[in-house]
């Protein structure tokens, strides 16, 4: 997939996932990779327990307009997760 929008794919009416292409400017020798999303109630309060509990957080949160603000932590072992606080 090239470069181009971001693509929500549903079962039905409801959204189960997203697609995208890599961003412009990104490193040609740049794997492709999937992530995965865990909902929480308050994306700050989560970022706040994530640094208390020795992890770290890779990405801070981010506005999705129409979606929630989202953001990327990492656990003290280094495993990778993105975590989701929807708006609706």
């Amino acid at each position: 997939m090239g470069d181009g929008p971001y693509h929500v794919l549903k079962v039905g009416d409801a959204a189960v996932g997203g697609i995208m292409g890599k961003p412009p400017g990104t490193p040609a020798d740049m794997p492709s990779m999937w992530g995965c999303y865990v909902t929480v109630k308050n994306i700050d309060q989560t970022l706040a327990t994530v640094r208390q509990l020795g992890g770290g957080v890779l990405m801070e949160p981010m506005e999705v307009q129409g979606v929630g603000r989202m953001a990327v932590i990492r656990d003290p072992q280094g495993a990778v997760l993105s975590v989701i606080q929807y708006s609706m």
